[in-house]
């Protein structure tokens, strides 16, 4: 047969041993000091257990009084003493006298009347108007000779020979690429353009006017 088991201190006891203890209530035995500690029964719904210890319980509004009531205000945070500022404000030096041969030289009495040294103009003087220039008066003009042009238009109009004449070097090409490319087809066209041109044009592309 086997031992017993104390069920408080889990040791085996013995069967010649003087001082265990069975319990009044359920018959389970005990050692003595183990039954003694813990002030009867360790078996859980036994008679002979000890008594259950009374539990507190606490209410909502004790629990917000004690939150309320007993708390502590944080303390302030302590202030961080600063150290002593060592640095010494002076007051901006005065102000340096101007010299005499800083300002600026006075202008002389009675310049504006034209007396004394001449003054520089503040301003640009205007520019003259430009005068218009007599084109029929003036024989240095390299002038071209209008019964040229209208000679050229007439018989060489479709090639922009009369073009070339008057100096529109880019109307010319053009007047004689559109008669070369399309072989003469275009000739007719390019030569009704010419007449167009003589009739119309009195000066050369410089616009100076032909001579008579």
């Amino acid at each position: 047969m086997s031992a017993a088991v104390c069920p408080y201190c889990r040791a085996t006891i013995e069967a010649d041993e003087v001082e265990a203890v069975v319990c009044p209530g359920c018959g389970t035995p005990h050692h003595a000091d183990c039954f003694e500690e813990n002030g009867g029964c360790t078996v859980f719904g036994c008679s002979a257990a000890p008594p259950a210890e009374p539990k507190l319980s606490i209410g909502a509004p004790d629990l917000h009084q004690a939150v309320t009531v007993g708390a502590v205000p944080p303390a302030p945070p302590a202030s961080v003493p600063l150290p002593p500022c060592n640095v010494s404000v002076s007051a901006p030096p005065p102000p340096r006298p101007v010299q005499a041969a800083e300002l600026p030289e006075a202008p002389p009495l009675f310049s504006s009347l034209g007396y004394g040294p001449p003054q520089p103009t503040p301003y640009p003087a205007p520019r003259p108007a430009s005068i218009p220039i007599n084109w029929a008066v003036d024989p240095e003009l390299p002038r071209k000779n209008r019964t040229t042009f209208l000679l050229l238009g007439v018989l060489l109009g479709a090639f922009g020979v009369h073009s070339f004449y008057a100096g529109s070097i880019k109307k010319g090409f053009v007047q004689l690429g559109i008669t070369v490319l399309t072989f003469g087809f275009a000739g007719l066209m390019v030569w009704i353009w010419a007449i167009i041109d003589i009739c119309t044009i009195a000066t050369d592309n410089d616009g100076i006017p032909f001579r008579n």
